[in-house]
């Protein structure tokens, strides 16, 4: 499970719970809630939270029953990149 801040400060865990199905394999969380969440991501947390998705999916890459969790953190992973440049640019002023 890998956590990062909000924008209030609290906590935000990725994926939420490590719920199983019958088969034992993690149930990720819906795909069209995962650009709400990384949205509620603080800013300055972005590049760590990234770090920390790569890692975890890194030492569960060979785990059948992290499969679809990893898929989910690797996109996550591409909307945090997608939001922190967005960031960039706007503190850079570039158009």
């Amino acid at each position: 499970m890998s956590q990062t801040l909000n924008a209030a400060g609290r906590p935000l865990f990725f994926p939420p719970s490590l719920a199983t199905d019958d088969a034992g394999v993690i149930v990720p969380r819906p795909m069209d809630e995962l650009s709400t969440f990384a949205a509620q991501i603080e800013p300055d947390q972005l590049l760590p939270f990234l770090r920390r998705l790569i890692n975890g999916t890194s030492k569960r890459k060979r785990q059948p029953r992290w499969a679809a969790v990893n898929r989910q953190r690797m996109q996550l992973a591409k909307l945090c990149i997608e939001r922190a440049l967005r960031k960039s640019i706007v503190e850079a002023g570039v158009d």
